[in-house]
């Protein structure tokens, strides 16, 4: 189902429900108080909000233990945390000069941090990995502020979830009034602490995808050609074509070793001139030449012959063979009679737009695969690139690498979109953990100053700052997306 199909239906079932909720409320339904009395979700337009205290005793019990321990981290992520505030302003600066070079320039250079918008950069299939990750990443951040809050003698009112259209985020409710007397410094330490959690989290998800090869080493080895997953919209063509689990270990003369050399040998046949196949003379001796439009001109000779063209100093000829004998005599690729031996023919593929004088971007693409025939695939790289679907773990044993990618993509999203929210949390944007974090700086830099005023100034000048810096970034790396 396409993202767009997605969000349709979802906007949908929340106009349902919120015209069923706004129903039944206006006729005074005793039945959905009732429900609503034990289960508090709020439902409002286009969003779904559940709170719960249940958690409130076992957070207070847990901290009262670790009390010293959880002193001693979220001090040490306080420091962290504001050590990455300049870094990030760099950062986002950074993205803000590509995105806007992009823009001016017409290109598409990719920045270290840009929104991420299903179904514009974001693959319809990764739209679970997003939603989950956004959630564990929001729970983690959150977690972090309500253990530093009650750490610190402040009550946890509750604990939320939120689901807007499809997205869901995760909350804390702190008494605002509680936090704000405490010290600069205490303060600090509860606004630091989601970005903290990310960073951890962020950390934690890196090490696991660096370290899933050695972890895995006995079921599965790495860099020694990719292993097929699935074929989405790729037609299976018979016994020699691609198939679930196949070890790919080459793309005509350029060897792979895993996902990245993977796309790179493809990228490398459709900006590389047609190869052929250096072939002994002795094997065209007994076939018959061609004229030029006559070349494979027969519906039942199509299936496995095509046209090749083998040229000379002297002369050309054209011959209609079976493309798999031709790659299996083949004893080297050249794209001239020159890289072949003095008793060999270079034999270059042609296609029938070729034979009529008309540009084709078709190649003749021989995919090498371990203990089976090499896979004979005509026609444009990017089908490939974009139908197959590879991973780097080829199994030692008869357990796929399935969900082996599973854990791989949902380490990747954790780690990026981690660091991501770590970077704009810490930035001094308006309804961001930064504005708070630059206020109780400021409280404890201006401390025992008495002009009240610089200090707001100062406040505002930063908020204004990191805000004006985030909307510049999102806008242009929106319009960079869609124009």
């Amino acid at each position: 189902m396409e993202v767009t199909n997605v969000f349709g239906f979802v906007i949908l079932v929340h106009i349902f429900i919120y015209c069923f909720d706004r129903y039944m409320k206006g006729n005074n339904s005793q039945r959905y108080k009732n429900f609503l009395s034990m289960t508090p979700i709020q439902i409002d337009f286009m969003s779904l909000r559940w709170t719960t205290s249940l958690f409130n005793k076992k957070i207070n019990n847990w901290t009262t233990r670790e009390k010293n321990k959880l002193c001693w981290w979220y001090s040490l992520g306080t420091m962290v945390t504001v050590l990455l505030c300049i870094p990030s302003l760099i950062l986002l600066a950074s993205t803000a000069v590509i995105s806007f070079e992009n823009l001016r320039q017409h290109e598409n250079h990719e920045a270290i941090l840009q929104p991420v918008v299903p179904g514009v950069n974001l693959p319809s299939t990764d739209l679970p990995y997003y939603l989950i990750t956004l959630l564990v990443c929001t729970v983690v951040h959150e977690i972090g502020h309500a253990l530093a809050a009650v750490s610190e003698q402040i009550p946890l009112i509750s604990f939320g979830l939120i689901v807007w259209l499809i997205v869901p985020a995760a909350f804390v409710e702190l008494p605002t009034k509680d936090v704000t007397s405490l010290s600069p410094w205490k303060q600090l330490k509860i606004y630091c602490a989601g970005v903290w959690h990310n960073i951890v989290l962020s950390i934690v998800a890196f090490f696991i995808v660096m370290s899933l090869p050695i972890l895995l080493m006995p079921l599965f080895q790495t860099g020694v050609g990719v292993s097929v997953l699935n074929l989405d919209g790729y037609s299976v063509g018979g016994y020699h074509d691609f198939q679930i689990g196949d070890q790919l270990t080459g793309v005509n003369s350029c060897r792979v070793t895993e996902d990245t050399s993977w796309k790179q040998c493809l990228a490398a046949v459709l900006h590389a001139s047609s190869s052929g196949f250096c072939v002994n003379n002795a094997y065209l001796v007994g076939v018959a030449a061609n004229d030029q439009l006559g070349c494979c001109n027969n519906s039942e000779l199509s299936q496995s012959h095509l046209c090749f063209l083998s040229s000379s100093d002297v002369i050309s000829h054209h011959y209609c063979l079976r493309a798999r004998e031709v790659s299996e005599l083949s004893t080297a690729w050249c794209s001239s009679h020159k890289d072949c031996s003095n008793n060999q023919s270079c034999l270059r593929p042609l296609f029938q737009s070729e034979l009529e004088n008309e540009t084709d971007s078709s190649r003749l693409i021989l995919i090498q695969r371990k203990n089976a025939a090499s896979i004979i695939f005509v026609g444009h790289p990017d089908e490939i690139y974009r139908s197959v679907s590879v991973s780097n773990y080829v199994p030692r044993t008869f357990i796929g690498p399935k969900y082996v990618n599973v854990i791989y993509h949902l380490m990747w999203y954790l780690f990026s979109f981690s660091a991501g929210l770590a970077v704009l949390n810490v930035v001094p944007c308006i309804f961001m953990d930064g504005q708070y974090i630059v206020g109780a700086l400021t409280e404890m830099v201006f401390k025992g100053c008495e002009s009240v005023s610089m200090k707001r100034q100062v406040q505002r000048a930063l908020i204004f700052s990191g805000t004006t810096l985030v909307i510049v970034n999102i806008a242009f790396s929106l319009l960079s997306m869609f124009l």
